[in-house]
């Protein structure tokens, strides 16, 4: 766990500063503060974007060990 700590804090903060700016933003636009589920439906849709695109990371990296490792039997 203590080697993907850093990573997670990394994302922890990438996560808070995008859902401090989508939340101005969305404040701007509306005109008004936004309430305590509006930041919780925020939240999540940031994690699961997150989500997604680690997901996808992980599997197109997978991918690319597997070709190498099959490329080098051959």
């Amino acid at each position: 766990m203590s080697r993907y700590l850093p990573l997670f804090a990394l994302a922890s903060l990438a996560l808070a500063i995008c859902l401090l700016g989508l939340s101005w933003l969305a404040e701007v636009l509306l005109d008004r503060a936004l309430g305590v589920g509006e930041w919780v439906l925020l939240g999540l849709v940031l994690i699961a974007i997150t989500a997604v695109a680690v997901r996808r990371y992980r599997l197109r990296h997978r991918r690319r060990l597997q070709d190498m490792r099959d490329s080098a039997l051959w």
